[in-house]
């Protein structure tokens, strides 16, 4: 991966943030190069987003917080915790992005620095972080993104025994939102307009009332936890716990919720049919960009389509309010091709220091991080077989879709 980003000469130092006091320090320093971002961020990325999930996760994983800066400014921060892969009585060492579900930016960057700071942050890596066996995982992140271009580069340069791989890990539909909705509606296939059709007329013939409501403030403790409920009764059906079976989960989720609500980018909403919510979505805005977080909908209401009306409803909305993009982040699930033809090819890269047998040792990471993920999740074997069906179903509609994803 060649570019000309790589500056001759760093001109910034790189510090780290290691505990939840420091990283709440360097609130304000943040906060100023996140106002300065416009356009080249992203949730995951802001302060309010990383201290959320430090309270909640940092005691089994340490911050490993990168802060550049040159004459007392601060151009860049990359938001790294240490994660241990255990496999038996051995464990990895990796470092890997804060929090970040999708859409990983890598760092947040002063304009114009992207260089300076992928050298900077390519040499702490070299000097201390990545010594011994630890490993560096970034994964998510956009194919073509300029700052993963430049780390790449600068990686190569200041580490030159060194094992590296970029690969593809996922796959993340967005739709582009017009000016005029009657645009965005005639973009849709004929299959879609056919469901949604036969939807509306089922809700008119039984004369249901159906409202989208939006929650905020005391609302949004209740209406999580209905989203809770849907989204985990809707996996069971399909023998898999869902991700709120976990209290921790749930926890975490309201309190991103409330951070959000507090920052002005929540945007959570209800679909209700005659009083009684039957569809939840917790969407982020932000930068005219509405970011599909989490959703669950009743199964009960599985004939009105209530998941496909809800997603509707809402980017008519958005239409109307002049966001220009609906991220429906990673994860190639058919619905989502229902809106957009349009994805993003998510990457990730996994570096190593290498000695003769590097690209081996490249591979044995790679493996053991991917077993120890498997193993954690403690998969029940009804639950594995009930995977493997829905992955194998989703495929089968993909292809049905005309969907082929390619790099």
């Amino acid at each position: 991966m060649k570019t000309d980003c790589i500056d001759p000469a760093p001109c910034c130092q790189v510090r780290v943030l290691d505990t939840l006091s420091q990283l709440e320090a360097e609130r304000d320093s943040w906060r100023e190069l996140w106002n300065r971002c416009y356009g080249a961020r992203t949730p995951y990325l802001s302060f309010e987003w990383v201290q959320v999930w430090a309270r909640h996760f940092s005691h089994g994983r340490a911050l490993h917080v990168l802060v550049a800066e040159a004459d007392g400014t601060v151009l860049g921060i990359m938001p790294l915790a240490h994660a241990r892969y255990r496999l038996g009585l051995l464990s990895l060492d990796v470092l890997e992005t804060v929090g970040g579900e999708s859409r990983n930016l890598i760092a947040l960057v002063a304009p114009g620095n992207d260089s300076t700071v992928a050298r900077a942050m390519a040499e702490h890596l070299a000097a201390a972080a990545l010594a011994g066996r630890r490993v560096l995982r970034l994964a998510l992140v956009p194919s073509g993104h300029p700052f993963l271009r430049c780390l790449v580069d600068a990686l190569g340069t200041v580490m030159p025994r060194l094992a590296l791989r970029l690969s593809t890990c996922n796959y993340a539909p967005y739709a582009p939102l017009p000016a005029l909705w009657d645009d965005f509606q005639r973009s849709l296939g004929k299959r879609r307009q056919k469901i949604l059709a036969r939807a509306q007329r089922r809700l008119d013939l039984e004369r249901k009332e159906v409202r989208l409501v939006r929650r905020s403030g005391a609302d949004v403790q209740d209406a999580m936890r209905r989203l809770y409920d849907m989204h985990d009764a809707r996996w069971k059906t399909s023998g898999i716990r869902g991700l709120f079976h976990d209290p921790g989960n749930r926890a975490y989720h309201l309190d991103l919720a409330r951070m959000c609500d507090s920052m002005g980018w929540l945007d959570l909403s209800e679909l209700e049919i005659d009083g009684v919510s039957v569809s939840a979505y917790f969407s982020c805005v932000l930068d005219s960009v509405a970011y599909m977080m989490r959703s669950g909908r009743d199964t009960a209401f599985v004939d009105y389509d209530v998941g496909h009306l809800h997603d509707y409803g809402l980017l008519r909305k958005w239409i109307a309010t002049g966001l220009r993009e609906a991220d429906l982040l990673r994860g190639a699930e058919p619905y989502k091709f229902y809106w957009t033809s349009k994805y993003r090819v998510y990457k990730e890269l996994t570096v190593v220091r290498s000695g003769i047998s590097g690209r081996m040792s490249l591979a044995v990471v790679r493996f053991w991080m991917r077993a120890a993920r498997f193993l954690g999740h403690r998969h029940p074997p009804g639950e594995m077989l009930a995977y493997v069906r829905t992955r194998r179903a989703n495929v089968r509609e993909l292809r049905t879709m005309g969907v082929r994803l390619t790099e």
